[in-house]
């Protein structure tokens, strides 16, 4: 077993890869990276081509693991994932299956369109999620799977699904890249596309690293964990009285993501950012319940950067009320609008280089940017002369 510094090494690299590769997607790559250090259930729901898949597969080939993909549909079945019945077998009396590249010798899964699945083949994966194992013939087969990840466009609202959802632990909402990041989420396609990912880590560092999560998730039971224990307790309180109810079984697993994603970020002990951040991933049923969880966070105070996250949030916001004045306004207007925009330059520049900063500046560099156009747009407009006051010909 390699020392546990060349082996967190090894890990930022690989969290480096994936974040600088997948242009406006660290949320989607902490959310894969805690399933993967965790070993619960991912879920990633958004729109078509927002890169859910290709982040897993390029995860996959940075750890040189074996990957099984599948699109599920109404019409998969069991055997489809698990593998056919080997007939040879079957003449002598035993029920065996051909699993050879077939998810029971997967060590990374992903399931696409995971609800289109039928009834049955949702029953066989309930066992392989909670258990890692299926039937084969008479007996149980255990599967090396290291994690399992699943994708939708949409969140099933049929009752008899919801059992299933709720096994989804981690639950990560996806979009396409803002417009002022077009340039370089097209320079990043075309390296990905290349397909020469290389190696990073081995199943077995993946394998130390989740040790070290359940030893981290262990150690909540200690005294020095006494408070994050009271502030999550605290937490769900708040949560159940905005409408959001945790299963007990979801209860503990938020515990062990929160472990994962202390890892992630190299604490030396569980901090209740973590704690945040794993509640942003695991308490929320839909996209809509974000916003209540982000309420609890401030609450409850979760977050020791949330001061700054706000002030990123409330520029956000100003600077949108200043754009929106500016377009129906004149001189006064953009005036204003320019007093602000170079505000909020200074501001931005001052924040705490964090990673955990990094959505809430990716949202106001968007923002800055369209303030820039219609600064320049204004400008020529009412002045004739572009940003820099050069005269426009």
């Amino acid at each position: 077993m390699q020392d546990v510094k060349t082996l967190l090494n090894k890990f930022i690299t690989l969290r480096n890869f994936l974040a600088d590769s997948f242009v406006q997607k660290e949320n989607e790559v902490s959310a894969v990276l805690a399933g993967l250090l965790s070993g619960e259930p991912c879920f990633l729901i958004g729109s078509p081509g927002t890169a859910k898949t290709m982040l897993v597969e390029k995860m996959s080939k940075a750890i040189d693991c074996s990957y099984f993909y599948y699109l599920l549909t109404r019409y998969t079945e069991p055997d489809e994932l698990l593998g056919s019945l080997d007939i040879n077998a079957l003449r002598e009396g035993q029920y065996r299956r051909i699993t050879k590249n077939r998810l029971p010798e997967a060590e990374i899964v992903f399931l696409d369109e995971i609800f289109k699945g039928s009834s049955a083949t949702r029953n066989v994966l309930l066992d392989i999620i909670l258990n890692k194992r299926y039937m084969n013939g008479t007996e149980y087969k255990r599967i090396p799977m290291l994690a399992f990840y699943s994708a939708s466009n949409e969140i099933s609202t049929d009752a008899e699904d919801q059992a299933f959802y709720d096994r989804l632990t981690i639950r990560c909402f996806t979009h396409n890249v803002s417009s002022d990041s077009w340039e370089q989420l097209l320079t990043q396609g075309i390296i990905l596309e290349n397909d020469n990912t290389a190696v990073i880590m081995s199943k077995e560092d993946v394998q130390q690293l989740q040790k070290m999560v359940q030893q981290r998730f262990q150690s909540y039971r200690a005294k020095d964990y006494n408070t994050l224990i009271k502030k999550y307790i605290e937490a769900l309180s708040e949560l159940k009285n905005l409408g959001i109810e945790i299963s007990d079984r979801r209860k503990i697993k938020v515990l062990k993501v929160t472990a994962a994603i202390s890892i992630i970020y190299l604490e030396q002990k569980t901090s209740l950012d973590s704690l945040a951040d794993a509640l942003r991933f695991t308490a929320v049923h839909d996209e809509d319940d974000l916003s209540k969880v982000e309420q609890v966070i401030v609450k409850c105070k979760l977050s020791t950067f949330y001061v700054h996250a706000q002030q990123l949030q409330t520029l956000s916001s100003e600077l949108r009320n200043f754009m929106a004045q500016a377009e129906r306004g004149g001189i006064e207007e953009l005036k204003a609008l320019t007093t602000v925009y170079k505000k909020t330059l200074q501001t931005i520049a001052g924040i705490p280089k964090n990673p955990r900063f990094l959505p809430y500046v990716r949202e106001l560099k968007s923002v800055i940017t369209e303030a820039k156009r219609l600064i320049e747009m204004k400008k020529k407009e009412i002045f004739g002369e572009d940003l820099n006051g050069e005269q426009s010909s």
